[in-house]
């Protein structure tokens, strides 16, 4: 169906204002932490304007004519500029910016999908992706946050580029040529940087495995400031439409010093008749407080949906302005209540999935208990793509006595998503349809995510859609565009970490991204190193598994924190050799919700602990074991989560 999508989320300007893109060199001041102009035109250092003295090095690159004065250029080889520094006068804001200008888009090329501007690893820092959008990078709580701009940065042109982060206000923000890009809102949590003078501030490259910037950079500026050119944080509003509970849900951000913030909010639905069907007004404090809630009783159609924005002093203004098309859903095969419980034909099932099953390993990973699976490809049909050559996953699946999960890159086509979405209209196979994992870039911005929510509905009604994102601050931009949130803190990197505390973090976080009203799953790490090439190119490579106590100990954390579903990743990671359960590693973890006496008995402090102590027992072994090690059955792994006092996983319905 053609549809005029107006508009899926309007920002709410704290102050209207006209900014002009930078048209001066940057100076130095007592905010500056570091200013390279590269106007020496010269030589092998660049000296820094500010107080800090942190010159740096120059290799690989050439002298040209900047944007002010002169710059460095790079070809396709190695080069950057570098200097060791612990960021001094950096804490919990900062501004980094510079001018580039493209001699070559960058390629995108996997595995390295953008070239470096400028930054610092595990810490912060600017690059360029295509087609020519901002690609940033911000440690901030425990995890790394990637996010992508929208304006487009053209090959040949100087172009001004930066990076705000603004702590007390949960804002982090792009801007191209001081105009604001994109702008996002965090969690709760302070930036996380990596003090060690070792992992040095650069300019286009750190010289690991990325891709190079092909081009020129000058005037690049580190501040310990948000410097936003002119502009003011946005309070953010977010609608959704509750389809299983017959609601509206209104959420917001409202950045901390906001200079006019709305006390209230009308929303009205109209029908295309013009005709005002579902209306109510709610107090920006209780939207606040995640109880932004109001009826709607909507038959299936298309509408138009309002919400003005009260400020004190009676100023009005129309902050969302969309159409959607509603379709109520079928409840016959899935029904997910107001406790945001999974129901499966009238029967509660705990939604307990693996990734990358395969259809022969289909009878192992049921006898483990699992209720859903999800095939390792991008096909709905693993194996059996040609048409006559056998049953699809989906249905393999429901023959083990579990769902599948509808997913995979013909489902976005319109035609085959139309017909793969109407033949499994009613099926008891199905457990969801996977709307995006890990939405990002141009063409999945959250308009495109709903849209495609939308019309999925439309084609299947009997099945809820599922959306998973991997970072927290779009979580309210995305949340809006599925039936079920997700997301996937993978918190083990390194040998060294310990800490898996993110996995509570990220769950509160998608927790109150939806109000708590609407089931949240969390996909938990269960996969460890890639192929040793990978390993040696540079990349922040996942060197090894999760111990038994500290997958047991996310799981709980999890639904502590008020996840209705746990998914693992992965049974058998063939997509980028990453390992799974069925991998040699696994013959280091047996158990995940279950005991295993070794274990708990043999370590003195346990690795999944609260305070992310090391359990010497799993090291030793990690250590001592070699790699020819027979698998350990998905069984063995899984364990029994009645162990550990939770229902049966399967629930009522694990004979269906």
């Amino acid at each position: 169906m053609e549809r005029l999508l107006i508009c899926l989320l309007v920002a709410m300007l704290a102050v209207p204002v006209v900014a002009a893109p930078p048209t001066e060199a940057p100076e130095a001041d007592e905010h500056t932490v570091l200013l390279w102009r590269f106007d020496e035109g010269e030589g092998e250092a660049a000296t820094d304007a500010s107080a800090n003295g942190l010159d740096g090095t120059i290799t690989g690159a050439e002298w040209t004519e900047g944007r002010f004065g002169s710059a460095l250029q790079w070809g396709e080889g190695n080069g950057n500029v570098a200097v060791p520094t612990d960021l001094p006068g950096i804490t919990n804001q900062f501004t980094l910016e510079a001018w580039v200008r493209l001699d070559a888009m960058p390629t995108g090329t996997p595995p390295f999908w953008a070239a470096d501007v400028a930054g610092k690893l595990s810490s912060l820092g600017i690059v360029i992706r295509p087609p020519g959008v901002l690609y940033v990078a911000l440690m901030h709580g425990d995890q790394k946050h990637h996010l992508v701009g929208e304006r487009r940065i053209e090959v040949g042109e100087w172009t001004h580029v930066a990076l705000v982060y603004d702590g007390p206000a949960g804002k982090l923000g792009t801007f191209v040529d001081g105009e604001l890009d994109v702008e996002f809102d965090l969690p709760p949590g302070d930036m996380t940087l990596n003090r060690d003078p070792a992992r040095v501030f650069y300019a286009r490259s750190y010289n690991g495995g990325d891709e190079k910037l092909v081009g020129a950079i000058d005037e690049v500026r580190l501040s310990s400031v948000p410097r936003m050119f002119g502009h003011h944080w946005s309070t953010h509003a977010y609608l959704h439409v509750l389809r299983y509970r017959n609601e509206l849900l209104l959420t917001h951000h409202v950045p901390d010093g906001a200079q006019d913030a709305p006390v209230s909010y009308r929303v009205s639905v109209k029908d295309e008749a013009g005709v005002e069907v579902a209306a109510g007004e709610v107090s920006a404090a209780a939207v606040t407080a995640n109880e932004g809630l109001m009826p709607m009783r909507l038959e299936e159609g298309t509408y138009s949906a309002t919400v003005t924005a009260r400020y004190a002093g009676g100023r009005e203004e129309v902050v969302i302005a969309r159409d959607f098309m509603h379709t109520p859903p079928d409840r016959s095969i899935v029904e997910l209540d107001a406790d945001n419980v999974y129901w499966h034909q009238g029967e509660r099932l705990f939604p307990l999935m693996i990734y990358h099953v395969r259809p022969p390993d289909l009878a192992e990973v049921a006898d483990a208990g699992f209720t859903m699976a999800k095939s390792p490809t991008t096909s709905l049909w693993p194996g059996y793509e040609r048409e006559g050559e056998g049953v699809g996953f989906i249905n393999a699946a429901w023959e083990h006595g579990m769902l599948g999960v509808g997913a995979g890159g013909a489902l976005h086509d319109p035609v085959l998503g139309e017909a793969t979405l109407t033949h499994y209209r009613g099926s008891p196979a199905v457990a969801f349809w996977y709307v995006a994992d890990e939405p990002h870039g141009p063409e999945a911005q959250p308009e495109h995510m709903l849209a495609r929510q939308e019309q999925w509905a439309a084609w299947d009604p009997t099945h809820p859609s599922f959306l998973l994102h991997n970072k927290p601050a779009e979580f309210l931009r995305y949340a809006p565009a599925c039936d079920i949130f997700a997301t996937d803190s993978y918190p083990i990197r390194r040998e060294e970490d310990t800490n898996i505390m993110p996995v509570a973090a990220w769950t509160r976080a998608a927790v109150d991204a939806v109000a708590n009203c609407k089931p949240v799953w969390i996909a938990l790490q269960c996969y460890t190193t890639r192929s040793t090439e990978a390993a040696t190119a540079g990349r922040d490579m996942l060197p090894r598994l999760p111990s038994t106590d500290e997958l047991r100990c996310m799981s709980y954390m999890a639904l502590a924190e008020g996840a209705r579903g746990l998914l693992y990743y992965s049974f058998d990671d063939t997509y980028f050799n990453r390992g799974g359960i069925r991998s040699e590693h696994c013959a280091r973890v047996p158990g995940v919700l279950g005991g295993d006496e070794r274990h708990n008995a043999g370590a003195s402090r346990t690795r999944g602990s609260l305070d992310g102590a090391v359990c010497g027992a799993c090291a030793a072994d990690e250590r001592e074991r070699s790699g020819d090690r027979q698998p350990i059955s998905a069984a063995q792994w899984r364990g029994d989560l009645r162990a550990g006092g939770e229902p049966d996983a399967r629930g009522a319905a694990g004979n269906a």
